[in-house]
């Protein structure tokens, strides 16, 4: 049975994944937030890959014989692998909570402290573009997050760096929903987007998974 995502390696209990569940998403929320004064696109949206796979590394010092640690990084990350058996689905909705605590209280403390400097232009997309956008960002997430584990969590920039081109640097931190609702706090993007790229990256994700377990079973 795949091991419980609350339970740590160590038996200290749930409190240090689900802290490292919160803090993975406080630190996606507040770097994404804060790149956005970088001088050009591209330093802010390897600013983003860089703590997705620092994230996806401190992640898989909770790995398991039957669970992996890389489930604590994202929701994305952490659907694709439950249902491929590698993470614990009845684990699952309190990893998610925390995941979004995290992500709500660093865009809140972003907005108290907004620090000077100049601000990156982008266009945000419709709703439609968004969501489709993001599914897409969530789909290509969900294969990066099987096929890396457990060779590497440098797999991890694929989300990124794909949330980035296809959606705009304020957007991204797509691949991270949690992150998503963080950055609408901190007043990034839009509540309504904000919404719609988060469902739309975990139904992404999602499909993702059944499309990589269609063409390859043994995948998992």
């Amino acid at each position: 049975m795949p091991r419980d995502l609350g339970a740590s390696r160590d038996g200290d209990g749930p409190v240090k994944p689900l802290a490292l569940a919160a803090v993975a998403s406080a630190l996606t929320t507040a770097v994404a937030a804060w790149a956005l004064r970088a001088t050009d696109a591209t330093t802010a949206v390897a600013a983003v890959a860089a703590v997705a796979v620092a994230t996806a590394w401190l992640a898989r010092f909770h790995d398991g014989p039957t669970g992996s640690g890389v489930a604590l990084a994202g929701p994305v990350q952490l659907t694709a692998l439950a249902l491929v058996g590698r993470a614990s689905a009845a684990g699952a909705l309190p990893v998610v909570a925390a995941q979004v605590v995290g992500a709500v209280a660093a865009g809140a403390a972003v907005t108290a402290l907004d620090l000077p400097g100049g601000r990156l232009v982008w266009d945000d997309p419709t709703l439609l573009a968004g969501g489709v956008l993001a599914a897409v960002v969530g789909l290509l997430t969900g294969w990066a997050t099987l096929a890396g584990d457990p060779a590497s969590p440098a797999w991890q920039v694929v989300g990124p760096v794909s949330a980035g081109g296809l959606l705009g640097v304020g957007l991204a931190a797509a691949a991270q929903p949690a992150a998503v609702l963080g950055l609408a706090t901190a007043g990034v993007v839009a509540w309504p987007l904000a919404l719609v790229v988060a469902v739309g990256a975990l139904l992404g994700g999602l499909l993702g998974t059944f499309v990589v377990s269609w063409v390859s079973p043994h995948a998992e």
